[in-house]
């Protein structure tokens, strides 16, 4: 799905009235409750208060001086809705508004960030990282809750859903009125807390948003275009290890010992200090081993399924 979209308004574009008296004053005036400081624009403003979902940057410091328009809950809203709220900002075209960060993601089930550090290789990437805990709360007492490449704002990303879930359902806890109805979890987010749910994203934002879908009246080839195409599945199709009657010679021996590294460091800096070790052919000795990388007890899934979960969630969004 598409899950985050923010959009260029050009500076010659008028805003709507309301927006305009909502944001009155700025650049030129001190910030108020309703319009905040922000680093490369002459600040910003949530219009959540005069009914549009969305965050205002306004007046870009540098360059042309455009504003950008931010959309919040972009997941749980179809093209059309979009089109609608940016009608109630700007006269801008909203066909013709250039994308200026767009995240893409998959939600896939019954496969834990666990399971794709064990498997997941990103390929051109130059710099990886891995965190053992979640960013926003220490969770998952040591097992890898978010697994990260490259840099922002392009970046992709494997984190737990359910986890992030659960800390956001905490805080709503803790906004709600005591005389409201109790909130259940799984009526707001649409799986159980104890669902195994797992999202893997890619973000697109700067000079890198791809040709495909560089416009919001683009957005209708979204489907086709597979930001998951650098992202690899290392599997051998099997569910375990080969067994050393299977096996010639130390090939077992060799093989075992690739897998329990893998496992251990994960794929993805596995694949890397196999190209030193070997002289730049982890390659040919990954297909030469290959079947010591078995999918393992949870059910395993292919780089392509992935992008057969997010294009399918892409065309609902899309549909009206």
């Amino acid at each position: 799905m598409i899950d985050k979209l923010d959009l260029r308004i050009p500076r010659n574009a008028n805003l709507r009235k309301e927006v305009s008296d909502y944001i009155r004053g700025l650049p030129y005036e001190t910030y108020t409750s309703r319009v905040r400081p922000a680093v490369h624009y002459a600040g910003k403003a949530d219009l959540r208060p005069i009914g549009i979902d969305a965050l205002l940057h306004v007046q870009c410091k540098h360059g042309d001086k455009h504003h950008k328009l931010e959309f919040f809950n972009v997941g749980e809203k179809r093209y059309s809705e979009i089109a609608e709220l940016i009608d109630s900002v700007t006269d801008a075209p909203p066909a013709a508004m250039g994308i200026m960060r767009i995240d893409l993601t998959a939600d896939v089930k019954g496969i834990s960030v666990e399971w794709f550090k064990q498997h997941a290789r990103f390929k051109f990437k130059r710099t990886e990282r891995e965190y053992g805990e979640l960013k926003y709360e220490s969770i998952g007492r040591g097992k890898v809750e978010t697994i990260m490449a490259g840099r922002r704002p392009n970046v992709f990303r494997i984190y737990n859903k359910v986890a992030e879930s659960q800390v956001q359902f905490r805080r709503m806890l803790r906004k709600q009125s005591r005389d409201a109805e109790p909130l259940e979890f799984e009526q707001e987010f649409g799986f159980k807390d104890t669902d195994t749910l797992t999202r893997v994203e890619r973000q697109c934002g700067g000079d890198r948003i791809p040709l495909e879908i560089e416009s919001f009246g683009s957005l209708h080839r979204a489907p086709d275009y597979n930001p998951f195409q650098n992202f690899e599945i290392v599997t051998s199709g099997l569910p375990t290890l080969p067994t050393p009657e299977e096996c010639e010679g130390i090939e077992y021996f060799t093989g075992l010992g690739l897998y329990y590294k893998s496992k251990e460091i994960g794929m993805q800096e596995f694949r890397k200090l196999l190209n030193r070790q070997s002289k730049g052919n982890a390659a040919r000795t990954m297909e030469k081993y290959g079947r010591f990388f078995p999918d393992g007890r949870e059910n395993a899934i292919s780089s392509r399924e992935i992008f057969e979960v997010y294009r399918s969630s892409v065309i609902r969004q899309l549909s009206a």
